[in-house]
């Protein structure tokens, strides 16, 4: 119960980043993302199904998550700053382990590990988050401990760089 919620706040929390720009305010998924799910979809990891993201993977082993979101705008430009932090907005107690600014696929981009309690359960988090062509892009990896976040760093470096964003 408490996984549906968290998949569901943050497919919610990824797809509402905004841009303060005026325009008809709809986003849609990138259509110039290539998903290799192939690859993507080993043994312990599964594909899933989610409500809104255009991936969402689950480590039978560690019961860590592995989620992806596009979200598309005409003139969307944003912070990314502005955007991390809403993407973890809904989440309580959040401490920042690291904020990093470092460059995904040749674009700038936001990285992030945290902690923090969605539903009064302790989560930890990896985010990444970059733009291109008016796109937002993030990666998550949400584990139900540090341990588990970090024996899943190594699959989340991998399948970050299996979506080629084009």
């Amino acid at each position: 119960m408490v996984m549906n919620k968290l998949l569901m706040l943050f497919s919610l929390l990824l797809i509402s980043c905004s841009s303060s720009e005026i325009d008809d305010g709809v986003y849609s998924k990138s259509t110039t993302v290539e998903l290799n799910t192939k690859s993507l979809s080993k043994a312990p990891w599964s594909e899933v199904q989610n409500d809104g993201s255009d991936l969402a993977l689950l480590n039978s082993k560690t019961k860590s998550y592995f989620l992806f979101n596009s979200a598309c705008r005409k003139y969307e430009s944003s912070n990314l700053n502005s955007l991390t932090a809403s993407i973890l907005s809904g989440i309580s107690d959040l401490v920042y382990i690291e904020k990093a600014n470092t460059t995904h696929q040749d674009r700038e981009a936001m990285l992030i590990i945290a902690e923090g309690n969605i539903d009064g359960v302790s989560r930890f988090f990896q985010v990444l988050t970059t733009q291109k062509n008016n796109c937002i892009y993030d990666y998550a990896l949400i584990a139900n401990s540090k341990k588990n976040l970090e024996l899943d760093a190594i699959s989340f470096k991998k399948f970050i760089n299996l979506i080629k964003l084009k």
